[in-house]
């Protein structure tokens, strides 16, 4: 019996150990609001992004950390429309026109936004910021 135990105990914090490192959730999708916003409606035309994603495990996020950029992530194109790191956008030297806003964060939620890159796994959403 003793000998059952000396193997059984290591076996169980080991497999406790694995699943705990381990997990299945991922981020699933992401949904951008305002979907759609005309800075002339804004306080001095700035208007507040934010997003929300969901979970494989169903668990939904209000205030989902994500890269905010005012064009297709990781194109190194300079876009016409400005947004800060916040989700606050503007149309400081933007032509009128309507124009996309890009949220993205990682798949994995144990990756900083920091750390993402182009080959990072990852889910992004689109709003839309019309210029005066």
């Amino acid at each position: 019996m003793r000998l059952l135990w000396l193997f059984l105990v290591p076996v169980i914090l080991a497999v406790a150990l694995i699943s705990c490192g381990t997990s299945s959730n991922k981020l699933e999708s992401i949904s951008v609001s305002p979907l759609m916003a005309d800075a002339k409606d804004y306080t001095n035309g700035y208007v507040q992004f934010t997003a929300s994603g969901i979970y494989t495990n169903g668990k939904e996020m209000d205030q989902l950390e994500v890269l905010w950029t005012g064009g297709p992530p990781w194109v190194t194109e300079p876009w016409s429309i400005q947004i800060d790191r916040n989700g606050v956008a503007s149309c400081v030297s933007a032509p009128v026109g309507t124009y996309k806003v890009w949220a993205v964060a990682p798949i994995n939620p144990g990756t900083p936004i920091s750390g993402m890159n182009q080959s990072t796994p990852q889910v992004s959403a689109t709003a839309q910021l019309t210029c005066p």
